[in-house]
């Protein structure tokens, strides 16, 4: 009796290590999977700025060319 007391206890005992390695897993994957959305969302927001600033540039460009003094034609 006393050795299947102990076998039970030792299951017992690794079934709780087993249980609490799952729940770390899922807690885990939870955390991992919010990051990734969280650098996904920061990367596409760089991505948006980046475009934006180039096309600002572009329009000054274009802005300045239009400023840019041309020489009178002669008629």
């Amino acid at each position: 009796i006393l050795d299947i007391d102990a076998l039970f206890s030792e299951a017992k005992h690794y079934h709780n290590k087993l249980v609490n390695i799952r729940n770390e897993m899922m807690m885990l994957h939870e955390k991992t999977s919010k990051l990734k959305k969280r650098a996904l969302k920061l990367q596409q927001k760089r991505q948006k700025e980046e475009l934006e600033r180039e096309q600002q540039r572009e329009k000054e460009l274009e802005r300045e060319k239009q400023l840019t003094a041309k020489p009178a034609r002669r008629t």
